[in-house]
Parts: C-alpha cells; sequence; structure tokens
C-alpha cells in the first residue's frame, strides 16, 4: 500500500496547485490520510479526480485509490483506477497490482498477454510469474481433448522452467509438474514432485501419491511400485495407494498377485465392493473360477445398475460356466435378463447353460434348453453352434435319425462354419448307423459318403471311410464298386473286405483264402472273426486242405462262432487222430478236450475225451467219465484199466485187462493188444512175476502183429527181450538181430499186410523206422559190452542212433525208450 505518496504529495500541493481551492483539497486529502481516515480520504480522493481531471496529481491518486479498493479486494474498482493512470511512471508503479486485479478477477488471457507485453522490454520475475500463473489456468480451463491445450501449454513451458530455477520454485513446482504432465513430459513431472517429496518430509505421501498417478501414465509397472511404497508408508493415503495399485496390477494382468495378496483389507471401505469385483476377475482369469463365482457375486449383490455391473455378470457367468456352477450362473442369468432385457449377452448366457447341463450329462434338460434358445432367439449369432450341440446330443443318445437330420439342416444353413468338419462325422457316422438298422438306406449311405469324401481328409481318416464305403458297397452286392475303392487301400481290414469280393463276387476261393490269411494275420477286425475262420475252413474243405480247415475251424471254435455239432466233433477227432501219432503234444490234447466237451456225449466221444484227459494227467477227470457207463465197451474198459493203471489201483486194472484179453483174445485187435501189453507189464512189476506166462503172452502178442496196432507190438517185441534175455548181451544181441529179422521180413502173407500198410500211415511209418533204428543202438551198446576192442566206436554209433531217432516226430513210448538209452549213457 503506498501510504507515503500521499504524505509526499501535501507539501507539494500547497506549493504546486493551480489555485487555493485545489491547494486546500489535497491538504484536507493529505490530512485526512495521516489521521487514518482512510475512507474520507478515498472520498475525497474520488471527488478530486472528478473535479480536477486534468490536475498533475490525478495518476498518482488514482493509484493511491487503486491500492485502496485492492486493500479491501474489490478488484474491479480498483483495476477501473489503474486503468485511468496515464504517466509512464506511474504505469510502471501500479503495472504489479494490476496484475494482480487481473490475476483475481480470472482474466487470465489478458493476463497473460499485458504480462507477455510488458516482459518483452522488461525482464521481472514476478511479471513471469503472473504469466505462468495465467496460462496454467487457461490449461485447467481448456478442454482436454483439444489442440489449444497443448499449444498453451507449450507457451507456459518456458516461464515456468524459468521459475523453477528460481527462488519461486516451491510456487510454481505443482503447477510445472501438471503442466508437463499435459504435454506428457512424464519423467520431468516425475522428477519434480520427486524433489519435492525429498525436499518436505510433510509433502512427501502426496508428492509421492502424484508421482505414482504419473506413472500409470507411461509405466504402470513403476507406477505399481510406487503406490506400493505408498501403501507400506501406512499413512494418510495408504488405502487409496493399495486400490490404485489392485487396478494397475489388474491392467497389467498380474493377476496372481492380486489373488495371493490381501488386497480386500488393504483398500478403503467405500471400495470394498470394486475391490470384489477386480478380485473376481484376477481369479476368473488365474482359473480359480470357485473362487472367482465367490467374489463376484459377493460384489454383484449390492451393486447399482451400471456398465460395471454388466461387466461384473458377465465374469459370474463365465466363472460359473467354467466351474459347471449351476445354480450361480442361473442368478446371474436373472439378473442379466432382470436389468439389461435386451442385451446380446442374454442368450449366449443360455447357450453357456445349456452347456453346463451337457457337460454335467443332464442332456434331456441341455437339448430342451437349446431347442427353446432357436425358438426364442432365432436370429442368435451363435445358432450353428447350438444346432451343433443338438446334433452332438442326438449322437451321443444315439438318436441317428435325429442327428442326421439336424446335421443335414447344418450342413445346408452353415456350409462355411468352423464346427462343419465335426457336423460332417456326425452325419455320416448316423448315416452309417441308419443304414445298419435300415438296409433300404444303404444307397443313401454312399451318396452321404460320396459327397463327404470330397473334404479336405487326412489319409488316414480317408482311407477308413473310403472303406465304409467299399464295404457298403459290398453289401449291396456291387463287387466291382466295391474293389474300386479298395484298390489304394492296403489296411488289414480293406484286404480282408477285398478277399470277401473274391469269394462272393468271383467265387476264386484260392484268392479269397490267401488275401483272408493275410489280413488275419495283420490284425484285421472289420467283420467277427468266428464267422471268417468258419468260411475259410469252409473253403480249405472245398479246396481239399484238410489241415488249413482244421486251423480255422479252431480260430472259429475259440471266437465262439455258431458252429455245427458234427464240425466239432470232426474237428475234435482230427485232433485227436493226430494226438495219437503225437501223445506228448499237450496243445493238440487241450484243444481236443475242450472240442469233446462240447460235443453230445456219446460213448466214442466220452472215450476219446478219458484218452485226452488221461494224457493231460487229468487221471480223475477220465475215470469220473468212464466208471458211470452202464455197458462199456472194451475200448471204454482199456482207457479205464489204463487210468486205474496210472493211479495205483493194479489189482483191478489188471482184472479188466485180463477180461478184455480173455474176451478177445491176445488177439489182432488194437484193444486186445493193448490190454495184453499193459497187463504183462503190471505182471512184471509184480513181487513174484510168471515169467514163463509174461513170456508166453508177450510171444503170442508179436507173433500176431499189424501196423494199424503200432507200436504196440514193436514194444512187446522189446519187451520180449527184455524178459527172455535177463540182461545177458549175447543173449540180447541174439534176441534183438532176431526180432528185427522178423519185423523186416515179407515172407508171408501177414508179414506183406504189414509192410504195405506202412505206406498207408507215413507218420506211423516214421515211427516204425525209429524202432529199427533203436535196435540197432541196442544191439552196438550190447556189443560193446562184449567187444572191448571196439567198445567207444559201439557206444558212439548207439549215441548217434539213438539221437537220430529225436530228430524225428515218434511216439512218446519211443521216445521214454530213447532217453532212457542216452540217460544210462551219460
Amino acid at each position: 500500500m503506498r501510504l507515503g505518496w500521499i504524505l509526499a504529495i501535501a507539501l507539494p500541493f500547497c506549493l504546486c496547485a493551480e489555485s487555493e481551492d485545489e491547494a486546500l483539497f489535497l491538504r484536507r486529502i493529505a490530512d485526512f490520510w495521516q489521521e487514518g481516515e482512510y475512507q474520507i480520504a478515498k472520498s475525497q480522493m474520488e471527488e478530486f479526480i472528478i473535479d480536477y481531471p486534468e490536475s498533475p496529481f490525478a495518476d498518482a491518486l488514482c493509484a493511491a485509490i487503486g491500492d485502496l479498493f485492492l486493500r479491501e479486494k474489490n478488484y474491479s474498482s480498483a483495476l477501473n483506477y489503474y486503468s485511468q493512470v496515464q504517466s509512464a511512471e506511474f504505469v510502471q508503479k501500479v503495472f504489479l497490482n494490476r496484475m494482480q486485479c487481473l490475476y483475481e478477477m480470472q482474466w487470465y488471457a489478458t493476463l497473460a498477454d499485458e504480462c507477455e507485453a510488458y516482459l518483452a522490454t522488461n525482464p521481472n520475475l514476478h511479471v513471469t510469474y503472473f504469466l505462468a500463473i495465467a496460462l496454467y489456468h487457461q490449461c485447467i480451463n481448456a478442454s482436454k481433448e483439444t489442440d489449444q491445450l497443448v499449444q498453451l501449454a507449450e507457451r507456459a513451458r518456458p516461464y515456468f522452467e524459468t521459475l523453477y530455477c528460481s527462488e519461486l520454485s516451491q510456487e510454481v513446482a505443482q503447477g510445472y509438474a501438471h503442466l508437463s504432465c499435459i504435454l506428457k513430459d512424464y519423467a520431468k513431472a516425475t522428477a519434480i514432485y520427486t524433489d519435492l517429496a525429498q525436499k518436505n518430509p510433510a509433502m512427501e505421501e502426496e508428492m509421492l501419491f502424484q508421482v505414482a498417478l504419473i506413472q500409470s501414465e507411461y509405466d504402470k509397472a513403476l507406477a505399481v511400485e510406487t503406490f506400493d511404497k505408498i501403501r507400506k508408508m501406512d499413512r494418510k493415503r495408504a488405502k487409496e495407494a493399495a486400490y490404485n495399485r489392485m487396478v494397475l496390477a489388474y491392467d497389467l494382468g498380474r493377476y496372481e498377485e492380486l489373488v495371493n495378496g490381501n488386497v480386500i483389507q488393504q483398500i478403503p471401505e467405500d471400495r470394498v465392493g470394486i475391490g470384489r469385483l477386480f478380485l473376481g476377475r484376477s481369479l476368473l482369469q488365474t482359473e480359480h473360477y470357485a473362487e472367482a463365482v465367490q467374489e463376484l457375486k459377493a460384489y454383484i449383490q449390492g451393486a447399482p445398475v451400471s456398465e460395471t455391473l454388466f461387466a461384473a455378470l458377465l465374469s459370474l457367468l463365465d466363472a460359473s460356466y467354467q466351474t459347471g456352477d449351476l445354480q450361480s450362473l442361473d442368478e446371474a442369468i436373472a439378473k442379466l435378463a432382470l436389468h439389461y432385457p435386451q442385451t446380446p449377452e442374454l442368450p449366449k448366457a443360455y447357450f453357456s447353460r445349456a452347456q453346463v447341463l451337457k457337460r454335467n450329462e443332464r442332456f434331456d434338460e441341455a437339448k430342451e434348453a437349446l431347442e427353446q434358445l432357436i425358438v426364442q432367439y432365432p436370429s442368435f449369432p451363435q445358432k450353428g453352434q447350438v444346432l451343433f450341440e443338438l446334433t452332438h446330443l442326438d449322437f451321443k443318445a444315439k438318436n441317428w435319425e435325429g442327428c442326421y437330420q439336424r446335421g443335414l439342416v447344418f450342413l445346408n444353413a452353415f456350409a462355411g462354419h468352423e464346427l462343419c468338419p465335426f457336423v460332417w462325422r456326425y452325419f455320416v457316422s448316423s448315416s452309417s448307423e441308419i443304414a445298419m438298422q435300415k438296409p433300404e438306406h444303404k444307397r443313401q449311405l454312399l451318396v452321404d459318403l460320396e459327397a463327404f469324401l470330397q473334404l479336405p481328409l487326412a489319409a488316414a481318416e480317408r482311407s477308413e471311410w473310403q472303406l465304409l464305403q467299399a464295404k457298403t458297397y459290398f453289401e449291396l452286392r456291387q463287387y466291382e464298386e466295391a474293389m474300386k475303392c479298395l484298390r489304394s487301400q492296403e489296411s488289414p481290414n480293406a484286404l480282408l473286405l477285398l478277399s470277401l469280393c473274391y469269394r462272393d463276387g468271383y467265387r476264386d476261393l484260392g484268392q479269397f483264402c490267401k488275401l483272408a490269411e493275410e489280413a488275419l494275420a495283420r490284425g484285421a477286425n472289420l467283420v467277427s472273426l468266428g464267422p471268417i475262420h468258419a468260411s475259410l475252413y469252409n473253403a480249405y474243405l472245398e479246396l481239399s486242405n484238410m489241415e488249413k480247415a482244421a486251423q480255422h475251424l479252431y480260430e472259429a471254435f475259440m471266437a465262439k462262432a455258431d458252429l455245427k455239432a458234427e464240425n466239432l466233433l470232426w474237428l475234435a477227432d482230427t485232433y485227436y487222430n493226430q494226438l495219437l501219432e503225437e501223445e506228448g503234444n499237450f496243445v493238440i490234447a487241450a484243444r481236443a478236450a475242450a472240442l469233446y466237451s462240447k460235443v453230445k456225449a456219446t460213448e466214442q466221444a466220452t472215450c476219446r475225451l478219458a484218452k485226452v484227459y488221461s494224457i493231460l494227467g487229468r487221471i480223475d477227470d477220465a475215470i469220473a467219465l468212464l466208471e458211470p457207463l452202464s455197458n462199456p465197451s472194451q475200448e471204454a474198459q482199456l482207457i479205464l484199466a489204463e487210468n486205474y493203471a496210472k493211479k495205483g489201483i493194479v489189482d483191478q486194472a489188471v482184472q479188466i485187462f485180463d477180461a478184455i484179453v480173455s474176451a478177445c483174445g491176445t488177439g489182432r485187435s488194437p484193444v486186445a493188444a493193448a490190454a495184453a501189453l499193459h497187463g504183462v507189464r503190471l505182471k512184471r512189476a509184480q513181487e513174484k512175476p510168471n515169467w514163463a506166462e509174461i513170456a508166453t503172452q508177450l510171444k503170442s502178442l508179436v507173433l500176431q502183429k499189424n501196423f494199424e496196432g503200432e507200436p504196440l507190438y514193436l514194444e512187446a517185441a522189446l519187451e520180449y527181450v527184455e524178459v527172455v534175455a535177463k540182461g545177458d548181451p549175447v543173449k540180447t544181441i541174439a534176441l534183438l538181430q532176431k526180432t528185427k529179422a522178423d519185423f523186416e521180413q515179407r515172407g508171408d502173407l501177414l508179414a506183406k499186410d504189414y509192410h504195405a500198410a506202412r505206406e498207408q500211415f507215413p507218420r506211423k511209418n516214421i515211427t516204425y523206422q525209429g524202432y529199427m533204428k533203436l535196435i540197432d543202438a541196442q544191439l552196438a551198446l550190447n556189443e560193446a559190452k562184449v567187444d572191448r576192442v571196439h567198445q567207444k566206436d559201439l557206444q558212439a554209433k548207439s549215441k548217434t542212433l539213438l539221437l537220430q531217432i529225436m530228430e524225428t516226430p515218434i511216439a512218446s513210448c519211443l521216445k521214454e525208450r530213447v532217453q532212457k538209452l542216452l540217460s544210462d549213457e551219460t
């Protein structure tokens, strides 16, 4: 306030006034001023200016009145008097006060222009301050999205830089920081606020908060760290900082930090609701769906209708869908329908609900929901997906007709849809199933397959569908078309189908057998294996290959094919006859046992099964089969006695053997011969055997030999040598030579018949030849006992002969003799 002005003016007024009245007027003003009567003095000065406008003292008085009004904060009046000042001297003196008035009246544009013009010729820090502040306020009032804002900020920047480097730096620091933010010079703004925080501990939290807000504009991760620092300071703005940190962490996708941090307890109470929304969404993003549902429901419960509620409901729909929480899903749908009935998200929610029902295997409800969705929202953008789900549900329910029709609708309406490849597969699969139920649909299946095979398919899948196409042609007896489809196929199933085409289309059994066996060896499973093996059995029968026929009939039996009883009996007898020549073949024995147990229990079948049981060591089972027979045949009695003997019931066995011999004679029948031989062996093992009787029975048996009953007679001859020679090597040699000569001679009619039969039974002939070599081996062994000079050579000869015998398929009784001799030699 320029109080000195009035005192300095008083004396000159008196000396220099143009009139006494003017001088008196001025002295009166001065006195009032000196006495502190400022209002009277101000009134007198206003009156003086009116009365003496041309007075040389008018500028000084206008300046003084302006100062008084400024003191009273009557800025408009002060500005009015300042504007009446004319002289350069007083204009200079009142300039800052006049700028103060412009500032207080918020005439920022005028203030800026005035200051800028002034500074062009008169540098002044305080004027620079007014200019900077004026431009800053214009920035604040300008629209944030206009170029004007940036232009004003750029205009203000150099003045703030000047002031920030002066003693006024603290007064302009925050404004300068804000201005830097407007100009996106975030580094500068951050530096200013950081400096303020360091220089003024009381302002540290607030300044760091501003720093964090600025960092959030250009480096959110850094802002998160700063807000976290403020949170840990635990001062006034700690909770707000925690909230801002939570928002930024969510924006950065740092969901795990929110999920694992105790964020809800750290934020302001009035923001807990929205905090639960962020937490719920973070839980959703980290796939903690059940927890996400709980947090989102907690937010939604008290949330007002808004865009945020809408977004929260969508998140709840997603979380409920992911976790299969149908109740929460229904709650979200209900709120969505209540508050946002026209949103396109509503039908999507209904679709999600149907998918949850499907996932929970509530298929009927899911199907009903999907059908309602199509009716209620016929223009639903995801209608294709809805139709796909209905098609899939029908497919899972094996509703082939429904699946086929829906698939057809889908393919016609949504030809380019991403789900088309899946629908095509449901469509042709259901068409195939319909064709199996309705043969009249097979021609349509071919049409469907032809269309489907036009699509780009993987080679393996294409082969599978082409195989179905070929199979359908085959079932329609279009063999040529079927074979065309199979030309490029190399799979086992394709090979099997091709073999069937040769069988049914051309009656080429040879090609059928060749291809079918190759296909089966490679694991073909196009049709049930039982019927295929049965068909191969019949084919090989026609081709007169009994060995192959038996092999495939057994495979058909094992595959539980529906076979005739006579076929099973034929196969059982085939294995039985083979077993008689290979008693040690337990695989064949097990097969024969399995087959005989399935056929009608005739006495012959029962006897043979008992024989097989005996070979397998199932003695009790064999006896249990034979003992109940009311009028057993001699063969049945023989097998029963054999099993008694194996079980150690010797007396009963001998009785039966003797009874058979008495009824048939020592005889040429195999049954009588077997009974006689078994009886002799049991008698030899008695405590006091009757050697003469035993020798007589054995001799009688050997003399009645026939090739059909071998190796019974050969065994009897060797038993005879053992009984009569009694271990004497010389006698043994003589008897063995005579035995061999007797069996090899062809002089009489019986001998001729014997050797002629050898050609009819080639496998048995191998056994016969083995016995001849056995006799030679025994001769060599006994000669070695007599001829000490050539002993080693004879023993070596014997061993060589025995090993040669073991290399051929021989009867088990011969094998036992050879193995015993080899064991004795070692």
